[in-house]
């Protein structure tokens, strides 16, 4: 995923457009990162505060390939809140909602994307297992797809050439089974979407919440999510998502408060 490879892309000079025009207007990021911190200064609700925030950032547009680093180019944090991919879509909210500062804002952020929060290519969280096992360990996620409806998958992970394949085994829930999971999913759990594709492990992710009540479990949740395809952040019932998409099963994590140990 150095340049979120396997996930939703675009054509390259739309995208340098967008990252130019959007890196222009991040410089004032402590801005606005404050101004986002205020909507949610007085909400003790960590799920709340998500949602609170993610409807803040619906719209906004989708940048691919928004970070910058490779095997041959310097690493650097890039901290962007007028466009996202799918995954710094996630690690933004999630980064804004356990934060209370613009320095624990980045921090925070900082900490999600990178292993141990080392500032590298090669540290970077680049497929979203991995991120998803690091956030867990250090606190700011709990995996909960483990459980009734619950499946494993062998997945070699082989799509980025600076890195050694590896052999991995993925726990999904397939659509098919939501509903024996859907009492697991908090508001603001983490969704990651299991591609049939080889060499790679997921090929979206989103932000789940309650919706309105509906017979089948997955209309009754709402997906945020950066999308490629609408070119801008959008909140859909995730029923919609999935019918329009084939995959294996989806892993889910609820969010974590800073403190919080269970």
């Amino acid at each position: 995923m150095g340049k979120r490879e396997g996930y939703e892309t675009g054509s390259a000079d739309e995208t340098e457009g967008r990252k130019v025009k959007n890196r222009e207007e991040s410089r004032n990021w402590r801005e606005i990162v404050a101004s986002l911190q205020r909507l949610v200064r007085d909400e003790g609700d960590l799920g709340r505060r998500m949602k609170i925030l993610a409807d803040a950032l619906l719209g906004r547009p989708y940048v691919t390939s928004p970070l910058i680093g490779g095997p041959d180019e310097p690493e650097r944090v890039v901290i962007d809140l007028c466009g996202f991919d799918c995954v710094t879509f996630v690690e933004t909210v999630l980064s804004l909602a356990r934060s209370r500062t613009h320095l624990g804002f980045a921090a925070e952020l900082v900490s999600a994307r990178y292993r141990g929060g080392e500032v590298s290519y090669a540290k970077r969280l680049h497929y979203f297992s991995d991120w998803m096992k690091q956030n867990e360990r250090r606190g700011a996620i709990r995996i909960r797809t483990r459980g009734a409806g619950a499946r494993s998958l062998p997945v070699t992970l082989d799509l980025l050439a600076a890195f050694p394949p590896r052999r991995v085994s993925l726990t999904v829930v397939p659509r098919r089974s939501l509903a024996l999971a859907a009492d697991r999913i908090g508001a603001g759990a983490i969704a990651a979407f299991a591609t049939v594709r080889a060499r790679l492990d997921f090929f979206h992710t989103g932000l789940l919440f309650p919706g309105p009540p509906a017979r089948r479990p997955e209309d009754s949740l709402v997906l945020y999510h950066a999308a490629r395809s609408r070119g801008r952040v959008v909140a859909e019932p995730l029923g919609d998502f999935l019918r329009r998409n084939r995959m294996r099963g989806i892993a889910f994590a609820n969010p974590q408060d800073r403190g919080e140990t269970t």
